[in-house]
């Protein structure tokens, strides 16, 4: 009997410095159960680990981060212990933030079968010309996909995405998302058209960036927005596209990739 295939992409991730490995989900559930039982020696027993290996560790760390993140404590009716400082404190509460970013990374790679779509889509969230702060306004639930409106500055986006993202997500009204749109996913026109597209936005055109083939248009949209937009350089010709031109760019919501902030 075939049993059915279910991959699904998974990693890790750890802190380095100068190449060299000092921390990860180990260490890290270390420095949890050190602040959470008081004792490095209840730590490791905890974790199945021998004191000598736990202390290595902590030691490890203090030098690596230049700071103590466990501090001996002396006295007391259970005879001293070891506690976090508020460098271990915030060294957990660093971690956590980059464990779940980075579990949110694994999700939308997960979610979405298109690599090269995605990469596109990262690019453009780090050069900020299509990509979007906005706040959840309301989710729709369909049968199998759910819409999604987001509230970006005085305009409106709509993203459709499934059930099963905004479950992992555990997107709620009021999020705070980045609304990631691809340029060659937006189509340009210089009249208002009649389309199934869910979103549309209009601005003038600040510039053209010409390519062998195809020509990136730029357009200022509301509050100051940027929207880059992939076109071919024929249509650039034919529709006398050029700077200081009104024009339209519409996209399906299927075509918006949001990214939970963290």
């Amino acid at each position: 009997m075939k049993h059915k295939n279910d991959f699904k992409i998974d990693g890790r991730f750890w802190f380095t410095n100068n190449g060299k490995y000092f921390a990860g989900s180990g260490r890290v559930e270390l420095l949890k159960n050190i602040k959470e039982t008081g004792s490095i020696s209840k730590a490791a027993k905890v974790m199945g680990m021998s004191y000598k290996a736990a202390w290595d560790s902590v030691d490890v760390m203090n030098k690596i981060t230049g700071q103590s993140l466990v501090s001996r404590v002396s006295g007391g009716k259970n005879g001293g212990g070891s506690i976090l400082t508020d460098a271990g404190i915030k060294f957990i509460e660093q971690y956590d933030k980059y464990e779940k970013l980075f579990e949110e990374l694994l999700l939308l790679i997960d979610e979405n079968s298109d690599i090269d779509h995605i990469k596109n889509n990262l690019n453009l969230k780090t050069s900020a010309d299509n990509s979007f702060a906005a706040t959840v306004k309301s989710i729709s639930e369909g049968a199998v996909y759910s819409m999604v409106e987001l509230s970006a500055s005085s305009f409106t986006i709509y993203a459709s995405i499934s059930k099963s993202s905004v479950e992992k997500m555990q997107l709620q009204v009021n999020d705070k998302v980045e609304a990631l749109i691809k340029s060659n996913d937006l189509v340009l026109s210089m009249d208002t058209l009649n389309l199934s597209c869910r979103n549309k936005f209009a601005g003038t055109v600040s510039a053209v960036k010409k390519g062998a083939v195809n020509s990136e248009v730029y357009i200022n949209i509301e509050d100051n927005h940027k929207l880059c937009v992939m076109v071919t350089n024929d249509s650039v010709s034919s529709l006398n596209i050029d700077y200081g031109s009104h024009v339209y760019a519409y996209c399906k919501a299927s075509s918006v990739l949001l990214v939970k902030r963290v």
